[in-house]
Order: C-alpha cells, then structure tokens, then sequence
C-alpha cells in the first residue's frame, strides 16, 4: 500500500470513529495523519470541525483557517468558520465566511438563516431579513427561516407579519413539534379553516368529550359560542400547568399584579383593614400583593392544583374550589374588595356576575378587573377569540357596569400580556359600590 494509500485510509477510519460518536478516538486519528502529512487539508478540516463540537473554537479557527488556505474550493468548510466566527462574537468575519460558502453552494438554506444571523449580529437587520427570506424560497418547509422571520419582525415591531411567519414556521415544524392547540391557531391565521377545524375533529375522535377540544373547536366555528368556558375547560387546562403557572406568566409579561400593587398604593388604604375576595385566584400572585391590606382575604378557583400552589404561599385565610358564580350565589359575607383580575378572559357575558359581584360588595366596596379588549369595530359585546378566551368591548363593558350600579373609578388600556411575544391589548378596571347603595 503507498503512503498516500494509507493515509486515505486511516482518514476513513477517523472520519468513520467521528461519525460514530468516538470524538475523541476521531481526534486522534486526525492528528497522527496531521503529523506525518501536515498539509492534508481534509484531516485538518475535520480536526478543526471536531474541536468546534468539543468548544475548544481557537484551536478550532486555526485549524480551519489552515485548511481554507490548503483548499478553499469546499462550502462546507467554510460554512464551518463562519459557525465558529459567529460563537467568538466575530459577526463581521462570520459574514465574509458564509458568503463565501454561498458562493461555492448557494442553494443550502442554512448557509443563508446564519448569514442572516451573523448580519442581526452585525446590527443589519435590513440584510438579515434579505438571507431569512432567501432561505424560505430554498425550503418553504424549514421552520427556522420562518421563526427567525419573526423574531425579527418582532423585534422592529412589526407584530402582523411575526405573527403570520410564526404561524408559517409552527405549519412547517415537525410533526412530534407541534402542539394541537398552537397548529389549530397557525392553521386559522393562514386562512386554512378546514385544516384548523380537522385539527379538533381528529382531536375528539381520539378522546371523544375532551373539553379542551369541545371548546376551542366552539371557537372556531364562531357559531353559537357558549356564554363561558366550561368547568370542565377551565380546569383541564389550569391543572394542566400549575406547577409552571408563575414561570409561563413571567415569560409572557402578565402585569396584572403590578396593576393591582400600583393602584392600591395610590389609594393610600391603611393595612389589614378589608375583607377581600379573590376570584379566580390561580397561584396567588394577585392575593400576595392584597394581603397586606386585609384581616380576610379568601380565594375561589376551580383548579385544584393552582389552589395547592396559593396555599403554599400562605397568604389566604381561606381558598374554595369552586365555580365562582356558584360560590358568589350560596355566599353569606359581604367584602370591602373583590378582585378578578385575568378571570373575566374565561368568561363571554357578563351581566349575572357582576351582579352577583355587586351584591356581595359593601357599599363602598371596590371591584378591581381586567379583560382582553375586542376592537370597537366587533360585532357583538363580547367574544370567543381562537384563543379559547373572551375578549370585551370598552363601550359595552361601561354600559353594562353603570347599568348594573357601579361607580367607574379608573380605567386604563394595558398591554395585558405577550403571547408568542406579541403585545395583547387589554384594559385594568376599577369599580366601586357607592357608598349609599
């Protein structure tokens, strides 16, 4: 066998033990043939590959860089720079890197989303949604062109196209990816109704009566959309999450405790002096920021595992399960503050509610809200969003507060929370039984 031979060989040896997962046997191959035959540019590209997978990324460049200059006729090892240019914070080098990959191989959509990562780096957007969109004319079904799309979008807030590039890249995910309720919404955005209702259809014949699907596939339809969110709904989908509620929350910039927190301290209550009443209580993040103003304050949810995480915060002096207009109708005590913040988005009409609400406050007593907020151009009062929650009209909202009896204090339109990163709009109430009713 002559020496070129050999070398051939254990270079297929090494690149084999490399593909196998034996990255350290790989290594050591790479670098006896390095050592005999120092311009071998395959090995020492492979080395160079090799270390950037093990993070030792200067070593990795050198080795690399060395190899580009024994033969710089190959994309993919130029492609292979630019991913360690990038990970060292070298966006500018990165970019000249992948260029050149693309000149050797233009048609590999990757090459082009870190080209377009490598310019976000660089503070280019405008190049970077050039390369983002090259990519999804290449492949049209790789979801991370599209996600990077609206993540960029996003970022320059432009919300409607990141909405609709999200919902291409979730449509474009693999399958196992997916989660029913998130492929059912990209589905409806992108004018696929007959997809997204097939999405529950299919749901329900594999778990015939399951509330979640029962309810959304209602949505959908927009036919005859129940009043309210089943009890079933609610509490499938609470007890689903409670042990992650506060961190989801967090992620998605809920700012219904500081509403809560900043309004009351404007009112300059005195503390522990009012019996309270928290409906829809979930983890008891809003009765952490009541409690220091009563001597009661009781929780109402339907959801038992979110009932277990209000209590190991240890600021109610009572929680129930129960539905909250069943519990506001068999109730006996009458409170100076009730709240039901993020509660009423579960809830279309509103009317029996609030007068339950108002008959249980004291003269006096405040009722602190919050709603998603329809668009004064909806056709109804309220309605049941593919989100699977309700949204309310401002005008209709106040009507129906006044008719019912209450004093309107505040109102403030709010950026509720994000969801898939998008700003929802929504509105903070406060309300007040006059003091002489």
């Amino acid at each position: 066998m002559t020496e070129g031979a050999s070398i051939q060989t254990l270079l297929a040896s090494a690149m084999r033990q490399h593909i196998d997962g034996d990255l350290a046997g790989a290594e050591i191959l790479y670098r006896d043939i390095l050592a005999s035959t120092p311009d071998q540019a395959q090995a020492r590209h492979y080395l160079g590959f090799l270390l950037q997978q093990t993070d030792r990324l200067p070593e990795a460049f050198a080795q690399l860089t060395q190899a580009l200059a024994l033969d710089d006729t190959h994309a993919e090892w130029h492609f292979n720079l630019g991913i360690v240019l990038s990970r060292q914070a070298q966006p500018a080098a990165a970019i000249e890197a992948f260029t050149n990959a693309i000149a050797l191989d233009p048609y590999q959509y990757f090459y082009w989303t870190n080209l377009g990562t490598a310019f976000e780096a660089d503070h280019d957007d405008v190049r970077a949604e050039q390369c983002y969109t090259g990519a999804t004319r290449i492949n049209p079904d790789c979801p991370d062109a599209w996600y990077l799309l609206s993540a960029l979008c996003l970022k320059r807030q432009r919300y409607d196209e990141a909405r609709q590039f999200n919902y291409r890249g979730v449509v474009a995910a693999p399958e196992q990816s997916k989660s029913r309720i998130l492929l059912s919404q990209a589905y409806h955005a992108l004018g696929r109704t007959d997809d997204a209702l097939a999405v529950f259809e299919n749901w329900l014949q594999a778990d015939p009566g399951n509330a979640e699907a029962l309810h959304l596939l209602a949505a959908y339809k927009a036919e005859a959309a129940p009043e309210q969110c089943s009890s079933a709904y609610v509490e499938s989908t609470f007890n689903g999450f409670a042990r992650s509620f506060d961190i989801i929350l967090g992620r998605l910039k809920y700012c219904g405790p500081q509403l809560v927190q900043d309004y009351l301290a404007s009112l300059a209550l005195p503390a522990g002096q009012l019996a309270a009443l928290d409906l829809g209580c979930g983890t008891g993040l809003i009765g952490e920021v009541i409690q220091p103003y009563t001597h009661k304050l009781i929780g109402i949810d339907l959801s038992q595992a979110m009932l277990e995480q209000a209590t190991a915060r240890a600021c109610y002096s009572r929680l129930h399960k129960a539905d909250i207009a069943s519990y506001l109708q068999d109730c006996h005590e009458q409170f100076d503050l009730i709240s039901c913040m993020d509660t009423f988005i579960y809830i279309g009409r509103l009317d029996k509610l609030l007068t339950l609400i108002y008959r249980q406050l004291k003269p006096g007593g405040r009722l602190l809200f919050s709603t998603e907020k329809s668009p004064a151009a909806a056709e109804q009062a309220w309605q049941l969003n593919t989100s699977g929650r309700y949204s309310h009209r401002h005008d209709d909202l106040l009507a129906l507060l006044t008719q019912t009896g209450f004093t309107i204090e505040h109102v403030a339109e709010v950026q509720i929370r994000n969801e898939s990163g998008y700003p929802i709009t929504g509105e903070f109430i406060s309300t007040q039984r006059p003091a002489n009713a």
